[in-house]
């Protein structure tokens, strides 16, 4: 019996990241599969990963979030230092209206923002969603290097955020299925755990 409530606590946990309050469908974030949106200011994930994407400064790139509840805004911000606290200064990049639950494509300027090509920065996603009344804020933070050459980029002329009906380029769409498809192995994973330790039982 303790082995099957550990395996339940752990398949609920690898669940709530992959089905949270703020979706991350693209880029990977920092803390890979979110341990808690509720934690500042970066859902858990406060320190460098491997999860590093690189753009060009000028390429505009898609960050894709859905907030799966309520409606407020959603709010994007960048950090010059890599290890995050809740006393490191954020410098804004976007402010985007949620009126609604659903996937939001926000195109970042960061040449807009002065950023030059050369500089690692962490980009910080705060969802402030308000629900039957109640207000509350779900973090998420995304390693990412400016180049010369972007690995993941996806170029944009537009620089306002648009809602998921719209358009991208196939290699964003592409990039979107990768980030899917790893969201699904972790609920699979998840799964897979559960019933192996039903039948150690």
């Amino acid at each position: 019996m303790v082995k099957l409530f550990a395996a339940l606590l752990a398949s609920a946990a690898l669940l709530q990241g992959a089905l949270g309050h703020m979706q991350v469908i693209s880029p990977p974030p920092r803390s890979g599969i979110v341990a808690n949106e509720l934690i500042k200011p970066c859902g858990g994930g406060n320190t460098l990963t491997t999860n590093v994407t690189t753009y060009d400064v000028n390429s505009k790139p898609v960050f894709v979030l859905r907030p799966s509840h309520g409606s407020g805004n959603l709010i994007f911000n960048y950090f010059t230092e890599l290890t995050i606290t809740n006393d490191t200064k954020p410098f804004p990049l976007a402010n985007i209206p949620i009126p609604k639950a659903d996937t939001y494509n926000t195109t970042l300027d960061f040449a807009k923002a002065g950023l030059k090509n050369g500089q690692s920065i962490v980009v910080q996603a705060i969802y402030n969603g308000t629900d039957s009344g109640v207000t509350d804020q779900y973090y998420v933070c995304f390693d990412v290097k400016l180049a010369g050459i972007s690995s993941t980029a996806t170029s944009d002329t537009s620089s306002a955020p648009t809602s998921a009906s719209s358009s991208g380029s196939s290699k964003h769409d592409s990039e979107t299925s990768k980030n899917a498809a790893s969201s699904i192995q972790a609920v699979l994973g998840a799964i897979f755990g559960l019933a192996v330790a039903v039948i150690v039982l």
